[in-house]
């Protein structure tokens, strides 16, 4: 019998579910000094060993602040992540000027490529980015886009999150597109995941 195969995405479903409840739990009354259990790689073979550490979170964060930015670091740990195994690859996500805030279709070419990075990476059967609504502006000011994926791996763990309105909640790629899109010069509003049958449908607009 095999435990924690994150790779199985039966698995990843289950723990992402039990990390980001625990994460509600513990974000809802944080204590801004705390102790944490620290792994620490041992060396091949070896089972890791944890140190307790005193922690001290950034104290100009505030509570109700805490799930955003939390987002927000998960959402560029995946990109940079990705930009370091899929640059320079032919899958890698098409190139832009930082902040130069680039036309809805190429914004499109942009997260259609980090919706393929997914699927391939296994997080999901299929997806498909498209704009389903046009921004009035010359460039992506305005314009909704529309993504979903068929059968992700976080299909049951997104569900009952949803339903138990937990904050943060396990929606990594619209974590990862909003700091994509951050990066071209673009802000989100509007943002949601839902879920339909098998389908995960993430829907925001860039301003």
């Amino acid at each position: 019998m095999m435990q924690g195969d994150l790779t199985d995405p039966l698995y990843f479903d289950f723990i992402s579910f039990a990390q980001y409840r625990t994460i509600y739990r513990e974000i809802s009354d944080p204590s801004i000094i705390f102790e944490e259990s620290q792994g620490q790689d041992m060396g091949e073979d070896m089972p890791q060993k944890f140190v307790s550490v005193i922690v001290k979170r950034d104290p100009r964060l505030k509570n109700e602040q805490l799930p955003a930015e939390h987002s927000r670091l998960v959402g560029e740990s995946i990109l940079n992540r990705i930009y370091e195994i899929f640059a320079g690859t032919k899958a890698s996500i098409p190139s832009f000027v930082l902040g130069s805030r680039p036309p809805s279709n190429d914004l499109l070419s942009m997260l259609s490529q980090l919706v393929n990075i997914f699927v391939i990476s296994g997080f999901a059967f299929d997806g498909e980015a498209s704009i389903s609504r046009k921004g009035s502006s010359k460039d992506s000011k305005g314009t909704e886009f529309t993504i979903i994926f068929s059968s992700p791996a976080t299909l049951w763990s997104g569900k009952s999150l949803k339903i138990l309105k937990s904050n943060p909640a396990n929606d990594f790629f619209l974590k990862t597109a909003r700091a994509l899109i951050f990066r071209a010069g673009y802000s989100l509003s509007n943002a949601s995941v839902d879920y339909k049958g098998t389908q995960e449908i993430t829907v925001f607009t860039t301003n």
